[in-house]
């Protein structure tokens, strides 16, 4: 049974933090395949302005290419209606038979996990894993994953990775404000940027 992680987000645009949590993820469970997958139109993101889902797939695209178990899925950007993960899921494992699926998402996700839609069948779909962010303790996460764990009957993979304050959002400030980005993205996302004056 191949191992598959899913690593979801907006991606605007995708940076090098994004890149290490999907390396490190792999490394350390075994996977087989790490698929990036642009979010099409998050609930989460509503009244938020959003950069078009395919320049934010180019961008994913170019910045994974040179990594052979980097994969990218266009399912959520190809969607006319809301994205929401346990859809994700459902579609990724009928597309993927006979494989287990490793859903990664950041602390914050955990934190607000009963405002996601059909929680207990995420968790019955995928193994949930969870990674540092900045703004939350270690003691904090560890104590809100029992309790979900305990809510859902599940079991949650807890990873303890280097916290890396890059963000999107950091990114496009400093383009707003002329500085260098390079060191945050790599050289083909910060190309795409430029010849499509995003984040102005």
């Amino acid at each position: 049974m191949r191992k598959i992680g899913v690593l979801g987000g907006t991606f605007d645009p995708i940076h090098f933090g994004h890149m290490y949590i999907a390396y490190e993820a792999y490394k350390k469970l075994g996977l087989e395949e790490i698929i990036f997958m642009p979010g099409g139109n998050p609930p989460h993101k509503r009244g938020n302005e959003v950069t078009d889902g395919i320049l934010r797939y180019e961008m994913v695209e170019k910045a994974i290419s040179d990594y052979s178990f980097f994969t990218i899925s266009d399912y959520e950007i190809r969607k006319e209606t809301l994205s929401y993960t346990y859809e994700t899921l459902r579609y990724l494992k009928e597309t993927n038979k006979d494989s287990e699926l490793y859903f990664i998402t950041g602390a914050d996700c955990l934190i607000n996990i009963d405002k996601w839609r059909n929680v207990q069948n995420i968790m019955e779909t995928c193994n949930f894993v969870v990674f540092k962010r900045p703004g939350y303790s270690k003691n904090e996460i560890i104590s809100q994953k029992e309790k979900v764990e305990e809510r859902y009957n599940t079991n949650i993979i807890y990873l303890d990775l280097l916290n890396m304050e890059i963000s999107s959002s950091l990114i496009r400030d400093r383009v707003r404000a002329g500085l260098c980005i390079d060191f945050f993205v790599p050289i083909n996302v910060r190309n795409i940027i430029s010849k499509e004056n995003l984040y102005k």
